[in-house]
């Protein structure tokens, strides 16, 4: 079974620390048959990774050493039939003020469990950024 993982953390990344990220990430992700998107802000990071849990796993356990990045926050970890972006090894477009409300309102939320409205909004936002209308 495949999975499926969102996270949000606080972005600590110069410009060009995200380019270096983006290039081993593709290169890395695709020798573990992983899939996703990454998203940056002013501020924040949002991920969504998809394959095999124990890729899944072993990318995650890097992921949370960056010094790149804090405040890191699992929000959705899930079993998946489909992935959303089975044609990226990372998709990735640049810093993106747009996002920037839409991780901060699920990073610096008061309860435990986000709001499925706004994990909706921001997985449809990753989706659209890399399905462009035709």
């Amino acid at each position: 079974m495949e999975c499926s993982i969102l996270y949000v953390s606080r972005r600590l990344a110069t410009p060009s620390d995200i380019a270096a990220i983006v290039q081993v990430s593709r290169s890395r992700n695709a020798s573990l048959d992983v899939s996703g998107a990454l998203v940056a802000s002013r501020e924040w990071f949002a991920q969504i990774l998809e394959g095999p849990g124990d890729s899944i796993d072993a990318l995650m356990a890097s992921i949370s050493c960056d010094q790149r990045h804090s405040d890191l926050d699992i929000l959705v970890y899930e079993d998946i039939e489909e992935r959303r972006f089975r044609d990226w090894s990372l998709a990735y477009n640049g810093s993106s003020l747009f996002v920037d409300g839409l991780i901060e309102v699920l990073a610096v939320r008061t309860s435990a469990t986000p709001v499925p409205y706004h994990l909706g909004r921001l997985v449809h936002g990753m989706v659209e950024f890399t399905h462009p209308l035709h």
